[in-house]
């Protein structure tokens, strides 16, 4: 559903006076409706308008970006998304995938888990660094807990990642935020991703 903005909203916005609204929607020079006698400014169709009368390039912010969730799968935020009826769609490919398709404006946001083990944090410094002076926030949503799901018949054999060369291992896709936290993990080990068995 699209958002409206009433007559003294879209004054503030372009810093006009609300009878200079009313002589633009008259002339027809500006998008509006006028829903029961009101009228109302269709949000998108403002910032098409704007863009559409912008001398020079317009700025990368100023394109509009598809109504695509992207990035790391996480079964509760689906379920929100489901829930809300928000109409938004997802592609889920992982934290990395989905952080190089938002700086490419191919979603309007993405969910990210990256480990920055040499920060001492998460996300802050990948996120400036693949989207550079683009304008993001960050917003922390959830905490997840991270762990190995054995076999019933593994679970006394398998008590750390050190007991895992031997055994059939399947890891989470390239890029994703739990691989790159477990390849971390793994190396502080001394092992790497080509001692498992796949």
């Amino acid at each position: 559903m699209s958002e409206f903005l009433t007559t003294k909203e879209i004054a503030g916005l372009l810093r006009m006076k609300e009878r200079k609204i009313y002589d633009l929607a008259a002339a027809g020079d500006i998008p509006c409706s006028r829903a029961t006698g009101k009228l109302l400014f269709p949000k998108e169709a403002i910032d098409s308008w704007l863009a559409s009368n912008t001398t020079g390039p317009v700025p990368a912010v100023m394109a509009s970006r598809p109504g695509i969730l992207l990035g790391s799968h996480d079964p509760l935020l689906e379920w929100a998304l489901r829930e809300s009826g928000c109409g938004l769609a997802s592609l889920l490919g992982g934290s990395r995938d989905g952080l190089d398709k938002f700086a490419a404006r191919q979603g309007m946001a993405t969910g990210l888990h990256i480990h920055e083990p040499d920060a001492g944090g998460w996300n802050l410094e990948t996120v400036q660094a693949v989207c550079g002076n683009e304008p993001a926030v960050l917003v922390e949503w959830s905490w997840r807990e991270r762990g190995l799901l054995v076999r019933q018949n593994c679970a006394d054999t398998i008590a750390g990642l050190k007991d895992l060369p031997g055994h059939r291992f399947t890891p989470r896709q390239a890029g994703s935020g739990a691989q790159i936290l477990f390849e971390h993990v793994l190396s502080g080990e001394n092992l790497g991703p080509q001692e498992l068995s796949p």
